[in-house]
């Protein structure tokens, strides 16, 4: 029995060879790839991070090229031209900038991360200035009498005016300080974006007779080194082809329509006032902008998106029916009175692809956003 038992066991040795060499040739097999595997993935955590610290450093020239946007740098170029600068040692890499003006309110950003592999992120944005607030006035001081509607936000300061509120505001009431840009800031606006445009010597009085809506007389752009003064006959009609910049008073006799075709009067004048009598109507939208006072006095229509900004000076307003668009009055340190005359209605509505002065407040927004690496 025993040599039985000895003879099977001494027929089982070796047995185990087989099945640790079947074994070392599946770890073979499957360690290789698992550590090829985990040095794929380290490399890649690794570029990965690489990469996010690119994209964090373009991230930082993207902000800091909307900062000298926004503080006005005097490098900033004009319009078709771009201003490009360095930024050293930016989460260890070097940030290349570059800024691009396409128009009076419109920029584009490239910032480029290039670290010491070459490896570079380069991010691209387009910003916008929005230069006007989301309410229907603002002004230090307002008076909305009785029989005025506001359909919209009333901002006023409390710290230098007041808000006599006879009326009715549909629309929230804001008291906090106003940030005016200042006049010169604003003149430098209209001065860059006529540039080149006619000048006509002194004062330009226009007299209409037999222009019409449908057959206008075309004014702008130019530039009047005087007054310009706009009669009609019995009705007349003319409608800007560009920017009108006036150095001295601006004065509409009545039964005048004037389509503004989405461009702006801006009175420049010392005293710069602008007077707009009664039956006279502003079709298209646009910009009413004078250093000084405006008056819009009764039966005057106002068909579309207007904004009305008087500098320096106070704005009275006597619309029949409905007016859509934006009152500001004042200056940085000077502040304006508005005046809301009753049977007037002012409905703040979303200004549209017009050039905007740049307004209280001013905000920039970045409207899209591009991502690249090499």
């Amino acid at each position: 029995m025993k040599k039985t038992l000895g003879r099977l066991l001494r027929e089982q040795k070796g047995q185990a060879l087989p099945i640790a060499l079947a074994m070392l040739a599946i770890g073979s097999l499957i360690v290789v790839p698992l550590l090829n595997l985990a040095e794929t993935a380290l490399k890649s955590g690794i570029r990965d991070e690489s990469r996010m610290y690119e994209h964090y450093a373009a991230d930082a020239g993207i902000n800091d090229g909307l900062l000298q946007i926004i503080v006005d740098n005097p490098a900033l170029p004009a319009i078709g031209e771009n201003w490009s600068y360095d930024i050293a040692d930016t989460n260890t890499r070097t940030v290349a900038v570059d800024i691009s003006r396409v128009n009076q309110t419109t920029w584009t950003i490239a910032s480029t991360a290039t670290g010491v592999s070459g490896n570079s992120t380069t991010l691209s944005s387009r910003v916008e200035e929005q230069s006007y607030t989301p309410d229907a006035i603002t002004s230090a001081s307002v008076t909305i009498v009785s029989g005025a509607t506001v359909n919209g936000d009333v901002h006023f300061d409390s710290t230098s005016g007041t808000l006599t509120q006879e009326g009715t505001v549909n629309g929230e009431i804001i008291d906090r300080p106003i940030e005016f840009p200042t006049i010169a800031e604003v003149e430098a606006f209209y001065d860059d974006a006529t540039q080149g445009a006619p000048e006509y010597e002194g004062d330009l009085n226009l007299s209409l007779g037999v222009e019409t809506i449908g057959a206008p007389y075309s004014l702008g752009p130019i530039r009047i080194l005087g007054n310009l003064d706009i009669q009609a006959v019995s009705t007349g009609a003319v409608r800007l082809d560009g920017i009108v910049y006036v150095e001295g008073d601006l004065t509409v006799g009545v039964n005048v329509r004037i389509r503004l075709n989405d461009h702006t009067l801006f009175i420049a004048g010392t005293v710069g006032t602008t007077t707009i009598s009664s039956g006279t109507s502003l079709r298209g939208s646009g910009c009413i902008v004078a250093r000084g006072s405006i008056t819009i006095t009764s039966n005057t229509q106002l068909v579309d998106y207007v904004l009305v900004w008087s500098l320096m000076g106070d704005v009275g307003l006597a619309v029949s029916g409905g007016y859509r668009g934006t009152v500001y009055c004042g200056e940085s340190t000077i502040p304006g009175e508005l005046l809301i005359e009753s049977g007037t209605t002012i409905t703040w509505v979303e200004p549209p692809a017009i050039l905007l002065p740049p307004g209280p407040d001013t905000v920039f927004r970045i409207v899209d956003w591009e991502s690249s690496n090499q």
